[in-house]
């Protein structure tokens, strides 16, 4: 059996071969290909084929779409399909660079205990894979559960599931994914709780794995979701205050959740939301912060009224 698994829950056609690309130039072929169909209208199979003789690739039909009502579900089904030790959550239109695999199995053999996440650098690129932005180099070989979180919180970075590999130790002992709608926030929940399980997530500097935010093909660009974005953005500031509750009255992590809800609000819901939409956020926010809370709250009512106005005259 090979050492590190790679899981490809896949829908859609139009990427996959070039992400199927990126895996057959990886300069270190210890490692399986598990592509997990979730019944697909598309001929998603014809696409695999090409790839059986230059990887040890696993195609995979599920007969009953999962995706649509529970994606954090299906990637976990998809991750039953497998039994290697390491476990790599890819996508079906994501890149990865020529030596992930390589960079992995070096530093898994470094940590033989078993339980660790590692971390890739990320890129951001578009359905042409043009360079949309890039995060910043890591400061520390290093990050806890709350530092990545206040990074994410605050803007400093972006975070995607493909950049991220962990032992399947990890996964089992943790119970998982974190369930969210649209496994809005799954991940970075996720993350963060399997960093403070193992002590930390481990850097993996060198080239980045690019996640691609194609304009239609991805959720972040679409307001047709927002009545579940919003409640899984409600259920993850539910999960925080739980999680991170000595942490609340610290003045960077409030900064950082009022930082993140306004981005939120504005980029990810094109501020496409109701009244009702908002008090049930700012709810959820008051039991992180009354102060983050009310501001979040008079800013976007008051937003929303000039707006108003503005379309009267």
């Amino acid at each position: 059996m090979k050492k590190l698994a790679i899981i490809i829950p896949a829908y859609k056609p139009r990427f996959l071969q070039e992400t199927l690309d990126s895996i057959a130039k990886q300069n270190n072929h210890e490692f399986t290909v598990y592509i997990g169909d979730d019944a697909s209208p598309y001929p998603l199979e014809t696409i695999v084929d090409r790839y059986k003789n230059k990887f040890d690739i696993i195609y995979h039909r599920f007969e009953q779409n999962m995706g649509k009502k529970d994606l954090p579900g299906h990637w976990e089904r998809c991750i039953l399909l497998s039994a290697e030790e390491l476990i790599w959550l890819f996508s079906d239109d994501d890149l990865m660079p020529f030596d992930g695999v390589a960079r992995i199995i070096r530093a898994s053999q470094k940590h033989s205990e078993g339980k660790y996440i590692f971390r890739f650098p990320l890129e951001v690129v578009d359905e042409y894979g043009k360079l949309k932005y890039k995060n910043p180099p890591f400061k520390t070989d290093l990050t806890s559960g709350y530092e990545f979180l206040l990074d994410k919180l605050s803007g400093k970075i972006s975070s995607a599931a493909c950049e991220y590999v962990f032992s399947r130790t990890v996964w089992e002992q943790t119970g998982g994914f974190i369930k969210f709608p649209l496994a809005w926030c799954t991940d970075d929940a996720t993350w963060a709780k399997f960093a403070e399980f193992t002590g930390g997530i481990i850097s993996l500097p060198g080239n980045p794995v690019s996640w691609r935010n194609a304009e239609g093909e991805n959720i972040s660009n679409s307001t047709h979701f927002n009545k579940e974005k919003i409640r899984a953005t409600i259920l993850f500031m539910e999960w925080i205050s739980i999680n991170y509750h000595s942490h609340l009255h610290e003045r960077k992590f409030k900064k950082a959740i009022k930082r993140y809800i306004y981005k939120f609000l504005q980029h990810s819901l094109k501020n496409d939301f109701s009244l009702h939409d908002l008090l049930l956020l700012c709810n959820a926010l008051r039991k992180l912060t009354l102060n983050v809370s009310l501001l979040v709250l008079v800013h976007h009512v008051g937003k929303k009224i000039k707006r108003q106005l503005t379309r009267n005259k």
